[in-house]
Formats: structure tokens, sequence, C-alpha cells
């Protein structure tokens, strides 16, 4: 007698999460041209009608993993700030950015999405939980950190002190996304070019990367 293979319950939100961790998976290792459908329900162990039922289509799938990671990416650097003051030349902050944007390949996904004209939008979430929202929001979060932390540093707490040290904390954080977006595209084959180790081309030019941006705070252009 053959046995039926026994049907796991899940909850929508625990299919959800189990679905976008297979995707994330398949990301990583086979980069953004690996998230098809099918693959990714195998990967989770469900149907391919469910993973359509959460999602929507590939692009809908596509869309909540970079929501996902958002989201990760805001709670991560949040809990940083929380558990300690951050002191200047700290690069945690800049580290944890490198890794979720190039080393688990968000980095190709959001550009392979934007060459091929797709919106990195959930279409299953609503306006508030798109992932563009989720983005927006961790970028503003990150930057009144910061400029918090410099406001604090140089005891400026007049209008101008704070629109000055919002601008640079914009244009610190416009400068690590798009280097932590170009390593994560192209930064091993640029590495290559150069002479880079392995080593060289991660921690040591990430190390170097936080320390300019830590100790470089660059022209003011306020009026």
């Amino acid at each position: 007698m053959s046995e039926t293979k026994k049907r796991i319950r899940r909850t929508p939100d625990e299919a959800r999460a189990l679905i976008l961790e297979a995707a994330a998976a398949r990301l990583q290792t086979d980069g953004p041209e690996g998230l098809k459908i099918t693959e990714v329900a195998t990967i989770a162990g469900v149907a391919h009608s469910t993973v359509l039922h959460h999602f929507g289509s590939a692009e809908g799938l596509r869309g909540a993993l970079i929501g996902t990671m958002g989201n990760r990416l805001l709670e991560d650097i949040l809990e940083i700030f929380q558990k300690r003051t951050v002191a200047k030349g700290d690069n945690e902050i800049l580290l944890r950015v490198f890794e979720t944007l190039s080393d688990k390949g968000h980095a190709r996904l959001l550009a392979w999405m934007m060459l091929k004209g797709d919106q990195p939008l959930d279409a299953s979430a609503g306006a508030e939980n798109s992932s563009d929202h989720q983005m927006q929001q961790l970028f503003h979060q990150l930057i009144e950190q910061v400029s918090a932390l410099e406001v604090e540093d140089t005891g400026d707490r007049s209008e101008l002190g704070w629109r000055k040290a919002r601008q640079r904390a914009r244009f610190a954080t416009m400068l690590a996304a798009v280097a932590a977006v170009g390593d994560g595209i192209a930064g091993q084959f640029l590495a290559s070019q150069i002479g880079l180790s392995e080593k060289e081309s991660r921690d040591d030019f990430r190390d170097w990367f936080a320390s300019l941006l830590n100790g470089t705070r660059g022209r003011d252009v306020c009026p």
C-alpha cells in the first residue's frame, strides 16, 4: 500500500515566509534569472499555485523579496543604533549594507528589475507596505539617525546645523548605497581587473571605505 504524503498545514504568513526564504536562497545561488515560480515552489516544498496565490506573479515575488530585504536591513540597522551609541569610525552599519545588497544578490536583482523596466513593488501589498515605501523608510530613518549623531558630535543644534547634517547624511548614504550596489553587480569582475585579492576586495576595501566615509564630511553646499 502506497503512503500518502502528509500535507503540512501552514498559516498564510508562514507559507509566505517560507516561499520568500526559498526565493532568497535561489537568488543568492542562481541570481535574478533563477527566480522562477516553478523552481522557487520546488525549493519551498509548495505547489506552484500556492506561490501564485501569495504573490500573483514572478514580478510580485521579486518585489516582495526586495521589500523583505529592506525590512530586514532596516531592523538590523536600527538594532545597531538601539544597542549602543555608534561611535565615529564604526563600520558595522556599512558592512551590513554591503552584506545585504552585494553578498546576498539583492543589488543584482534591483538592477535586473530596473533594466527590464519592472518597478520594485510587491503587487500583493498595499501602498504603505510596498517595497518602494519600505526602502524610503529605511533610508529616511538611517539618515535621521546619522544626522542626530553628527549634531551631537558638533554641538550645532541650529536649524542650519540640522540641515547641513541631514544633507551630509544623505550624500553619505547615497555614496554607500551606490558603492554597495556597484559591488554587487560588478565588484568581483572589477577586483580581478584591478588585481585585488578576494580578501582585499571584500574585507579590506569595505573597512577602508567605512573609514573614508567616517573621516570625510565633504564640502557643504547648503546656503
